[in-house]
């Protein structure tokens, strides 16, 4: 019975010890040593902010952790659910994103320049393709008049499948 105790309890140790070692970044602001503080004390922040949700969702789940023991008081809901809502919402995910790089900036220009002039946004943002099916995508675009170089093709072709790729 006390081996079976001790196990347990050695699993439930390692396992939290693991989940607090593998650092979860959190965006700069007023809310993320709240988040911080009272939050890992129970559960890691990936599943947290893997979420994207409205702001009133965010108070829904905040309001129930309270209930679940998670010392906020009234003020402090309303900060974590701000928190939550501009960094991890669907409206503003792309806020807490980094900032685009040089290659990043190319590749945006020649989507809203020339794949925009006659492709509709909407189609490119709902086309899921491995890496070698945007290449081929671009290659015949580019056969078309598109004008792109082979460095430009090729960093193009990197942003769409790490943006557009198969989840």
């Amino acid at each position: 019975m006390f081996g079976r105790t001790a196990i347990c309890l050695v699993l439930t140790v390692a396992f939290a010890t693991l989940s607090m070692a593998v650092p979860q970044e959190l965006p700069k602001g007023e809310g993320k040593q709240l988040l911080e503080d009272r939050c890992v004390s129970c559960h890691s922040l990936k599943p947290v902010v893997s979420l994207k949700q409205s702001q009133a969702a965010w108070r829904k789940l905040v309001v129930k952790m309270v209930g679940y023991g998670a010392q906020l008081n009234d003020q402090e809901v309303d900060v974590a659910t701000l928190y939550l809502t501009k960094y991890f919402s669907p409206e503003s995910s792309a806020a807490a994103a980094k900032p685009d790089s040089p290659e990043e900036k190319i590749a945006k220009r020649y989507i809203e320049g020339i794949c925009s002039s006659c492709h509709d946004a909407g189609l490119i943002r709902s086309t899921e393709a491995t890496k070698q099916e945007w290449f081929d995508i671009v290659t015949r675009m580019n056969g078309l008049d598109a004008g792109a170089s082979q460095r430009d093709v090729d960093l193009l072709v990197d942003y769409l499948a790490r943006k557009y790729g198969p989840k």
